[in-house]
């Protein structure tokens, strides 16, 4: 955690430095030749949102700040993003623990000619919550993180609803001759988001138990909460800590057994071992399977272009597996 300040101080520094280059330079290195709408987003889940928003408009340039096969929680902005993020037109972020360097940075820029949208904001908010089974982190930072809230909240369709919709509006006014177009856009990719809604209800409705266990960290609340279910992981949210003690491991492969429970699950860009070492564990008729929490990409799934609807779909066969 000391490297963290350390790591904030400099950031601080560098902005300080920016910010001054930027002053003495003048608003007009705002736009490069090219002329087009710069818009930022800081998380895949708002990216993927713009971009279907944006749709096919090449006036429009949309740069996802953080990139794929990165964790977000260990993110720090280079001098160059900071320039990027000066520059833009329109700069999304989800803010809190997650994005802890954003203060800062929204320190730095112009609101008079960059849009800056908390989209966190424009949701209903949880606090961070304790998950059955987890592992204790006990760090200087515990109280701090009282009363905090759990920044994923793309994992819940209605949020995710929420979501498109705010951008929406925000590209209608920062490019409003495009406005119909936009909310055109916008109008479909709700209409999907709802379809992989109604298609994970409905594996729901026809549970045959209601208990997801993560051997991994578990940044999906917003998802166990909007389907009514119960959930037992390795790790709160998305803890620092690497490997649950044995003490842990045994607690899941118990809460398995106890309950029958076929699917041991492991999100994006995690091997999966824990998960792997509780399903073996458990018997034959578990298995290690890993389940899309949108919490950021993987290189290959961003380059083969895949959304969030597209990535929530594949989650389907997992949860007829582990509920039904």
């Amino acid at each position: 955690m000391k490297l963290k300040k350390v790591m904030l101080i400099v950031l601080a520094i560098a902005i300080v430095v920016t910010a001054g280059f930027l002053l003495i330079k003048g608003r007009d290195i705002k736009k490069d030749n090219s002329g087009k709408i710069k818009i930022i987003s800081s998380n895949f889940a708002s990216y993927d949102f713009l971009r279907a928003i944006i749709g096919d408009n090449n006036d429009v340039e949309l740069t996802f700040l953080i990139g794929p096969g990165k964790d977000p929680h260990s993110y720090d902005p280079t001098a160059q993003d900071l320039i990027s993020i000066q520059k833009s037109d329109l700069f999304v972020y989800i803010g809190g623990e997650m994005e802890n360097w954003a203060d800062k940075v929204l320190d730095a820029i112009d609101s008079n000619t960059t849009e800056k949208i908390c989209i966190a904001d424009f949701v209903d908010t949880i606090e961070e919550k304790d998950v059955d089974g987890a592992e204790k982190e006990e760090n200087e930072h515990d109280e701090e993180k009282n009363g905090a809230y759990d920044e994923h909240i793309w994992t819940s369709p209605s949020n995710a609803i929420k979501m498109v919709d705010a951008l929406e509006k925000a590209m209608e006014k920062i490019d409003n001759s495009n406005s119909k177009k936009y909310k055109e856009n916008s109008e479909k990719y709700i209409a999907q988001i709802k379809d992989v809604d109604n298609k994970i209800q409905n594996i729901v409705n026809n549970k045959v138990r209601d208990r997801l266990v993560f051997g991994d960290k578990m940044p999906m609340q917003y998802f166990i909460d909007y389907y009514k279910l119960k959930v037992s992981s390795a790790f709160n949210g998305c803890s620092t800590e690497i490997d649950p003690s044995a003490s842990t491991i045994a607690y899941l492969e118990n809460k398995v057994k106890e309950e029958n429970i076929p699917v041991v699950l492991y999100i994006e860009l995690n091997p999966g071992k824990v998960a792997s070492i509780i399903a073996n564990e458990a018997g034959d008729n578990c298995q290690a399977m890993q389940i899309q929490a949108l919490h950021n990409v993987s290189l290959d799934d961003f380059n083969n272009g895949e959304t969030w609807v597209s990535l929530m779909s594949r989650n389907i066969d997992v949860l007829k597996k582990a509920l039904q």
